[in-house]
């Protein structure tokens, strides 16, 4: 991108700024008349709860530290008398803090398949051919601007290790069957 352009580019996105969220907490979430993930499972499953999983101390300090985070910002509740329930995998990130994921093999097995057609990224850069400037705007924690349907919150108990807890998500996290499919 020449200088000037980009120098224009940045003027903007500043002028802007307060339209961007910049932590978990500035982010209310899409209205659910909009969208939002529901966890259809097929009649034959009976709900899994998968057995708990050993971590380190370290790990564990890493764990309840992110899950703080995540029930101020209101991404995830603590769960009680659950039927589904996952483990965590914590997945450490390149500057140092871990992020939160959810094994949900049981639930996504007992999921029908969205068979939404994902588009092609390379086509739809291929489409643009003809314009000057192509921009790939990635939404900070998209998949966490999305409810999941209240009836279905139940259904994404997950387990932390030692006495942190369980808790389930009220938004929809990385790891679900049809989550790319809600997002698109």
């Amino acid at each position: 991108m020449e200088l000037e352009l980009r120098a224009k580019m940045e003027e903007l996105l500043r002028e802007f700024k307060d339209c961007f969220a910049w932590n978990y907490t500035e982010m209310p979430g899409l209205s659910r008349d909009l969208v939002e993930h529901s966890l259809p499972t097929v009649e034959d499953f009976k709900p899994f709860k998968q057995p708990p999983r050993r971590m380190s101390a370290e790990v564990k300090l890493q764990v309840k530290e992110e899950i703080v985070r995540l029930v101020k910002a209101k991404f995830i509740r603590p769960a009680r008398y659950v039927e589904w329930l996952s483990n965590i995998l914590p997945v450490k990130k390149k500057r140092g803090p871990i992020r939160i994921c959810v094994d949900f093999p049981n639930l996504n097995l007992a999921t029908p398949k969205d068979e939404y057609l994902m588009p092609m990224a390379d086509l739809l850069v291929d489409g643009e051919d003809k314009h000057e400037i192509l921009s790939f705007m990635d939404g900070h924690s998209g998949y966490n601007q999305i409810f999941i349907a209240k009836e279905d919150v139940h259904k994404t108990a997950f387990r932390c290790p030692g006495s942190i807890g369980t808790f389930e998500y009220v938004v929809m996290p990385f790891g679900l069957k049809n989550a790319g499919a809600t997002y698109q």
